[in-house]
């Protein structure tokens, strides 16, 4: 057994003593991947060590069926890291883009989520998608070099891996 297989085999980066605020199920590498790539960018640097450094318990699930989301009951994202998304204006974003839309839910309140959701917004959804997307989503494209989003809308395809497009 590899002790520092949780760790994405770098235990200096990724460090969690009690195992209990960052919990990864499923493609491990994968998420490790995409965080690599999106802490290039520093808002994003901060949301991961936020999550990371959090009271509460964060779960990242991976899944292999074009769904990600944030469900704040149970403090949870689901991601398949192989579902790059082409935005409606045809720009090309990777998997690790969508983790980071994901984890931009999670490091706000809940009372703000909520609140922000049940705000309509035209191309967006709510407020809360355009504040994810437009705030940190496309700060994040821009570092990276990636598309911006200007809706909440796109197609999904697949990639070989979290930071492909």
């Amino acid at each position: 057994m590899n002790w520092y297989g949780y760790a994405g085999n770098n235990p200096v980066v990724w460090v969690d003593p009690t195992g209990l605020v960052l919990r990864i199920v499923g493609d491990q590498r994968s998420v490790f991947a995409a965080s690599r790539y999106l802490r290039q960018d520093p808002q994003m640097n901060n949301i991961i060590d936020d999550l990371k450094n959090s009271p509460f318990v964060y779960t990242i699930i991976t899944n292999n069926n074009f769904d990600d989301l944030y469900d704040p009951s149970t403090r949870t994202i689901s991601w398949d890291p192989h579902a790059a998304l082409q935005t409606t204006s045809g720009g090309l974003q990777s998997p690790a883009l969508g983790l980071a839309h994901e984890m931009g839910h999670a490091a706000v309140s809940d009372e703000l989520l909520l609140l922000l959701t049940w705000v309509p917004m035209l191309f967006f959804e709510n407020l809360e998608e355009a504040r994810v997307i437009l705030l940190i989503e496309d700060v994040a494209a821009l570092t990276l070099g990636e598309s911006l989003r200007c809706g909440h809308g796109g197609t999904p395809y697949w990639v070989p891996s979290p930071t492909s497009r």
